[in-house]
């Protein structure tokens, strides 16, 4: 008891002593709860994509997993909208990832290229190649394409403002003007930032009247002519026939594959001959629109039409990314790109197709050579189905009690060549 009482502090000292106690037990108390809220937080699951998934947004996992955003615009201007994924399931993917071992980001080109695949077009019929004018999607995502390219300067700007609006496109360059010196600078310099370079023949030469040799050459020498600029032997993926009229003829699609191509190019719009207020209302998911350099009829259009089209949430893709195909292939030159000899064209089977007033084809021109021998026109072939040919064929329809329709289907065909089709 005495010694109790000599360590107990009294009076003004018992009051400090009691005062030190108090908050040491505050201090200890909060410490406790400090360090319990650490255990918690080290305990609790971390990093992976579904974690992120569900803490941000879908395009701030975009972002994360390096699928690009649309660009910031100025100061005052709307800020152009993010591209949406594939569909709404696909980006409840990226919330909750399929129970794989190995999830692909949503993000990642690999996907996307698998899903646009679904994109593409079917053949028109058996032994015909695929003709591009759309995309079967409802991704946000449009395919410029600029033909010719005569105007090396307002090709430059065009490629400019792609690039400023965060976007690339296709062009289809005429051979010829590839191998000009202002020409070759900007093509080489729009492949360099990612833009897509393809085929528009060599001399701008309507295929569907040139021979085998002519038409092979004409495909061909186009391709060696991006090759020369590019210092590498590049493969194409699509053929754009003069004006798009000859897309369904079957040899121009069959040397095209024989060469590696996955198909003939054409569009849904062709904003050379229509208002701004047209191309703009054409504006839908997968649209394929079709521009030249000059100036016109096409450069305002265009770089107004690029930042609108952005600001309305889309994508300016190239055809390659549109369908799901990888970048055009390159390997070394073995030699001079003009020393490459052309492949000739293969044997293949004729597939008949309907022809009537408007088409220009292989396949009429084919049709008139044997008109012409069988006696019922006059002239020389040109390939082009008018009113004079289908004035022939009427009259051989009525020589052979046949109905005067002036088309010619296949039956008549196989009748005046004595082939069956695809023979």
């Amino acid at each position: 008891m005495a010694n109790h009482q000599r360590n107990t502090p009294r009076g003004p000292a018992r009051r400090r002593y009691e005062q030190r106690r108090l908050r040491m037990i505050i201090f200890g108390g909060t410490a406790a709860v400090v360090l319990v809220a650490l255990l918690v937080v080290a305990l609790l699951p971390r990093g992976g994509a579904s974690d992120r998934a569900v803490s941000q947004p879908v395009e701030g996992v975009l972002q994360a997993e390096g699928e690009p955003l649309m660009p910031q615009q100025a100061e005052g201007q709307p800020v152009a909208a993010p591209a949406p994924q594939e569909s709404d399931s696909a980006a409840a993917a990226v919330a909750t990832p399929a129970p794989t071992p190995t999830p692909t980001p949503q993000g990642d080109t690999v996907s996307f290229a698998s899903l646009r695949s679904a994109t593409r077009p079917t053949p028109t019929a058996p032994g015909y190649g695929l003709v591009f004018s759309e995309a079967d999607t409802e991704e946000k995502i449009i395919a410029i394409t600029v033909d010719d390219c005569f105007q090396a300067e307002n090709l430059q700007r065009m490629v400019d403002k792609a690039i400023e609006v965060g976007g690339r496109f296709t062009i289809f360059p005429i051979g010829q003007n590839v191998l000009k010196q202002a020409q070759s600078e900007v093509l080489k310099y729009a492949w360099e930032q990612g833009f897509e370079l393809e085929n528009h023949t060599f001399t701008h030469n309507g295929l569907y009247r040139c021979s085998d040799e002519e038409m092979a050459r004409e495909v061909y020498m186009q391709q060696m002519a991006l090759s020369h600029i590019l210092g590498v032997e590049y493969q194409c993926h699509f053929l754009r026939p003069k004006g798009g009229d000859a897309r369904r003829d079957q040899r121009m699609q069959v040397y095209a594959e024989q060469l590696g191509y996955y198909g003939i190019a054409h569009w849904s719009c062709a904003g050379s001959t229509s208002t701004e207020r047209e191309i703009a209302k054409a504006l839908k998911p997968g649209a394929i629109y079709l521009f030249h350099t000059t100036t016109t009829n096409d450069l305002d259009k265009l770089l107004n039409f690029m930042p609108y089209a952005v600001e309305k949430g889309y994508r300016l893709v190239t055809l390659n990314e549109m369908f799901g195909y990888p970048e055009n292939e390159t390997k070394p030159l073995t030699g001079p790109a003009k020393d490459y000899p052309v492949p000739p064209l293969q044997p293949y089977s004729r597939v008949y197709d309907v022809y009537k007033p408007t088409r220009y084809s292989w396949g009429v021109y084919l049709l008139q050579q044997k008109l012409i021998e069988l006696g019922y026109m006059k002239g020389e072939p040109d390939g082009v189905y008018g009113q004079d040919c289908a004035k022939c064929v009427k009259a051989y329809q009525k020589d052979h009690g046949l109905e005067q329709t002036g088309v010619a289907d296949v039956a008549l065909q196989e009748q005046i060549f004595g082939v069956p089709s695809g023979a």
